[in-house]
C-alpha cells in the first residue's frame, strides 16, 4: 500500500510541475472561485451544472452503476446518466484513481445532446452504436446511434484499424488547449498518442473563456483577464469565425456550435447590439432551465409588442404566440435530425424569408457549404425550416400563404374529414395496454404512401425486434408485439422503446412489458 502511494504522490507531483511548465499564465479554477464567491459572486455549483465543464472527462467506475450506465452528473441535469451499448461494455468501462484505465476511459459530452467514447490511448471509438443521444430537449430522440461507422465496416463499436480517430477537439472541449506540435509543442496529454495536443483542465473552465488569469489572481484590482466573455464565445461557437456560416455536409442543415456567427448577420446584432450575454448566463445551464436563458430572452415581447399571430379554427381562436417555434426552428444538426427540416439545435437567425422558396434555393450555397450572404448581411431562413419542421406534409408554397405578413392578418382553419380518413400528419400513438404482460397494439397514421420501418429497442438501445419493414399506402394502421424477439424468444421484463421511422417523419415511444 505504501508503495502505491508514494506513486500516486509521485504523479500528482509531476502534474503539478508540468502544468507549472506549460501553462505559467494560469491559475485554475479553484483559484478563481477562491474570490468570485464574494467579489461579482458566481455560484461554483451553479456553474458545474452548466453544460462547459463537462466537454470531456475520465470515466469513473465508482459512478457507473450495474446496468453499465455512467452517471457523473450534478443534480438536475443528465440524471438518467450515460449507457454504452453491450458492445462498449464488453471492452471495459473503468477509470481509477491509480490510474488503472481499461479500452473505454474517456467520455466525450453526455451532458445535453451526445456522447461519445474514447479508448485509454485518447482514440475516438467509432460504429453503428459510437454515439448516444441523450434525448433532453426532443426525448422521442433518445437511444444509440451511429458515428463514422463506414470507418469501422459498420461495427457497432470499434476502433479503426490499427489506431481509432485522433482527439483534435480540445481547443473547445478543453482549457489551455495546446495542440502537438513536434518542435514547438511536443507535448500529449499525459503521453497518449490519440491526443493532439494537452491541456491545463478538463473542458471549459474559468480560464477557457476569460484568458490566462494568474496576473489578475495576483492583483485583480489592477490587472483584469484578457479576454471578454462574448469574444471568446466567438473562438467555439463560430466555425465560420465571423465571417460565414458554414452548412453540414449533407447539404440539409447548419453545422452545430455556429451560434455567433448566425447572431453576427442579423438585426439584433449589427443594429441593436446584441451579444450572447444578452440572452444567456454562461455561468448557468440553458439545456436544463437553470438559468442559463435569462427570463428577459424567453420571450421577444417587451421589443416586438405588435408581433402577434391570430388563428382562428373552426370559429376558436387558438395559441400559437411562440416566437421561437418559427423565428428559431431547428436549423441546426448536432446528435440526430427529427425530419430533413428540422434539426435539433435553434437558429439564431431569427429573420424568416417569407418567399416560396427552399432553403436549397435560396439560403444555402451547397457548392461553399455556407449560407448565402445578401448585400445587406442580414441573413434569413427559409419556409422549409419555419415551417416544415412541424407542418411536414405541406410545401413551402402553402406556407408563404400563410406566413406572409403574418402578424398583421387573422389565419381561419376550418377541420375536414377525408372520407378515406387519411390523416393530416404522421403519428404514432401510445401502445395499448401498457403496460402489457402478452399482446400490445401499436397505431400510426400515414398523410401519404411511404416507406415505413417500426422497431423495438431494449432500455440499453439494443435493438429487439423489427415488426415492420416495408412500403404502406396512406391512411391508419396498426400492428402488434407478442414480446418476442427476430430469434423468436420471450423478452424480459421492463422498459422497451418502439420507434416509427418513414422516408419523412422519425418518432419513438416508450412501453412497458410486465410479465
Amino acid at each position: 500500500m505504501r508503495h502505491i502511494l508514494i506513486f500516486v504522490f509521485i504523479l500528482m507531483m509531476c502534474s503539478l510541475t508540468f502544468s507549472q511548465d506549460l501553462w505559467p499564465d494560469y491559475a485554475g479554477k479553484q483559484a478563481c472561485f477562491g474570490c468570485h464567491i464574494s467579489i461579482k459572486p458566481i455560484d461554483l455549483a451553479e456553474f458545474n451544472r452548466s453544460g462547459h465543464p463537462w466537454k470531456i472527462i475520465r470515466v469513473d467506475s465508482t459512478k457507473v452503476d450495474v446496468d453499465g450506465v455512467f452517471k457523473p452528473f450534478p443534480s438536475g441535469t443528465n440524471e438518467l446518466g450515460v449507457p454504452l451499448a453491450p458492445e462498449a461494455l464488453a471492452l471495459g468501462y473503468r477509470y481509477d484513481e491509480l490510474y488503472q484505465d481499461s479500452s473505454v476511459s474517456f467520455m466525450l459530452g453526455g451532458y445535453g445532446w451526445k456522447a461519445r467514447w474514447m479508448n485509454k490511448d485518447g482514440y475516438i471509438f467509432e460504429g453503428t452504436k459510437a454515439q448516444y443521444n441523450l434525448g433532453t430537449i426532443h426525448p422521442d430522440m433518445r437511444g444509440h446511434s451511429s458515428y463514422n461507422a463506414s470507418q469501422v465496416g459498420n461495427a457497432p463499436f470499434a476502433l479503426r484499424t490499427p489506431v481509432g480517430a485522433i482527439y483534435t477537439c480540445g481547443n473547445c472541449h478543453t482549457t489551455g488547449w495546446k495542440k502537438y506540435d513536434p518542435v514547438n509543442s511536443p507535448y500529449r496529454f499525459e503521453d497518449r498518442p490519440g491526443f493532439d495536443g494537452t491541456f491545463f483542465e478538463f473542458g471549459v473552465q474559468c480560464e477557457g473563456c476569460h484568458g490566462p488569469a494568474k496576473a489578475h489572481t495576483q492583483n485583480p484590482a489592477s490587472i483584469k483577464p484578457p479576454k471578454d466573455g462574448f469574444n471568446m464565445c466567438k473562438s467555439c461557437h463560430a466555425r465560420g469565425l465571423g465571417l460565414r456560416i458554414p452548412v453540414k455536409s449533407d447539404k440539409q442543415f447548419l453545422d452545430h456550435r455556429e451560434q455567433y456567427d448566425q447572431m453576427l448577420f442579423t438585426k439584433h446584432r449589427r443594429s441593436a447590439s446584441m451579444t450572447c450575454v444578452t440572452c444567456h448566463d454562461p455561468h448557468k445551464s440553458t439545456v436544463y432551465d437553470l438559468g442559463g436563458l435569462k427570463s428577459t430572452a424567453k420571450t421577444c415581447q417587451p421589443c416586438h409588442q405588435n408581433k402577434q399571430i391570430r388563428i382562428i379554427k373552426d370559429g376558436v381562436e387558438i395559441q400559437h404566440n411562440e416566437c421561437r417555434d418559427c423565428h428559431m426552428p431547428y436549423t441546426g444538426l448536432t446528435a440526430v435530425k427529427q425530419n430533413n427540416n428540422r434539426g435539433d439545435l435553434s437558429s439564431h437567425i431569427w429573420k424568416i424569408n417569407t418567399n416560396p422558396v427552399t432553403k436549397h434555393e435560396a439560403m444555402f450555397d451547397t457548392v461553399s457549404l455556407n449560407v448565402i450572404i445578401p448585400p445587406d448581411s442580414i441573413v434569413s431562413h427559409t419556409l422549409d425550416f419555419a415551417c416544415l419542421g412541424c407542418h411536414t406534409t405541406r410545401n413551402v408554397t402553402w406556407a408563404s400563404g400563410h406566413a406572409t405578413d403574418i402578424h398583421n392578418k387573422i389565419i381561419s382553419i376550418t377541420s375536414v374529414t377525408s372520407n378515406k380518413q387519411i390523416p393530416s400528419a404522421y403519428y404514432l400513438k401510445q401502445n395499448y395496454p401498457n403496460p402489457f404482460n402478452s399482446n400490445t397494439t401499436i397505431s400510426f397514421g400515414l398523410p401519404s404512401d411511404d416507406n415505413v420501418r417500426i422497431v423495438v429497442f431494449n432500455s440499453t438501445g439494443e435493438m429487439v425486434r423489427t415488426l415492420i419493414n416495408g412500403r404502406f399506402e396512406a391512411g391508419t394502421h396498426i400492428v402488434q408485439w407478442d414480446g418476442l424477439d427476430d430469434a423468436g424468444k420471450p423478452v424480459s421484463s421492463g422498459v422497451y422503446l418502439y420507434k416509427l421511422e418513414t422516408d419523412n417523419y422519425l418518432v419513438s415511444k416508450k412501453m412497458i412489458l410486465m410479465k
